[in-house]
């Protein structure tokens, strides 16, 4: 990964993602796109509806509308049945997706699906309710007792997949038999942290320094504190799967946390664009975003990150393929990585 310290109602594919159905290299004059986000609090959904709106703005070619689906981890389903054209997503959840791994398993996904750019990082950690007796004199992940009420968020979210991730990390392989699980929209966390319902919940900054406005929620109603990974900067190189693990300092919250700075488990975000887009097509979905960085940044503050210099930051190198668009326009204004894969690397 990159620098690190160590539901559906579906309106359906747009139709003409592809253009002419040339495939990646093709030369397709204009594309009508869906692109998937999450549910409506996320961040993801607000970077979908800021690109839409660039590039509605800015392009000849290409017009966009966003779509809220069931999550990261489903968008990458979704583009590969063509209910949407392209999708926001995680690198580590596109390197499963290439690989037939995890929720991509069965049945296996059919296209190869590319990243484009980094355009913020969702940093993962668990916090606990400070008023949960059970949990009294826990700080650490490893040290949840068995049968704890906690919560992921949704199924279908990148933040589910990482926080499982790093439980498997720490010796907690099958949460859901571990713990009681209960399944919510990541917004409903609070509120059911407030009433007593659930004791620990996912959490995460973006891009390590700004909480999502249903976290600030809970900061203000809630006396919570946030329990340490305990994941090193070699164990999560080691890893079986894409994992690493960053810094967040304390005072991103209100309320005083133990931990200064505290363990989160950044992910990378992209845009996934399927090989057989055209490589016109994305080059000119690259080109205007990155050209029109203040029209994304004023969307939301968790995207104040984005732009060229922080476009390969957390792209994955290995197991996944930059698009032939995307890599044709850092190419031309130098700002390729030797480290990255091309298309024609991973079809080999």
């Amino acid at each position: 990964m990159g620098a690190t310290v160590g539901m559906l109602g579906l309106a359906g594919c747009s139709g003409g993602g592809n253009g002419d159905g040339e495939g990646s290299g093709g030369s397709s004059n204009s594309g009508s796109w869906t692109i998937g986000t999450s549910g409506e609090e996320t961040a993801t959904h607000a970077s979908g509806v800021a690109f839409s709106s660039v590039i509605n703005e800015n392009s000849d070619q290409i017009q966009m509308s966003a779509q809220t689906t069931g999550g990261t981890t489903a968008n990458n389903r979704l583009v590969d049945q063509g209910q949407i054209d392209i999708a926001q997503t995680t690198h580590n959840l596109l390197w499963r997706a290439n690989r037939d791994e995890g929720p991509y398993s069965e049945p296996p996904v059919e296209k190869t699906l590319c990243q484009t750019f980094s355009y913020m990082t969702l940093d993962i950690f668990l916090v606990k309710r400070q008023g949960a007796s059970s949990l009294e004199g826990v700080t650490r992940v490893e040290d949840l007792p068995e049968g704890t009420n906690i919560s992921f968020g949704p199924r279908g979210t990148s933040a589910w997949d990482m926080a499982n991730d790093g439980l498997g990390l720490v010796g907690i392989d099958n949460s859901q038999e571990y713990f009681n699980v209960s399944t919510m929209g990541l917004g409903d966390q609070a509120t059911a942290m407030n009433e007593g319902r659930i004791d620990v919940c996912t959490c995460y900054t973006a891009n390590q320094e700004t909480l999502i406005g249903w976290i600030q929620q809970l900061d203000a109603q809630v006396d919570v504190d946030v329990l340490e990974w305990g994941i090193s900067a070699d164990q999560a190189n080691s890893a079986d799967v894409p994992v690493a693990v960053t810094d967040v300092p304390g005072d991103t919250w209100n309320q005083e946390i133990s931990h200064d700075p505290y363990t989160a488990l950044p992910l990378g975000y992209t845009t996934v664009i399927p090989s057989d887009i055209s490589q016109e097509l994305a080059y000119e979905y690259t080109e205007i975003l990155m050209n029109n960085v203040e029209g994304v940044r004023s969307a939301s503050a968790v995207l104040e990150r984005f732009g060229p210099d922080f476009a390969t930051e957390w792209l994955q190198p290995s197991g996944v393929p930059v698009h032939p668009g995307a890599e044709q326009y850092y190419k031309d204004n130098d700002m390729w990585n030797e480290n990255l894969t091309t298309l024609e690397q991973f079809e080999g």
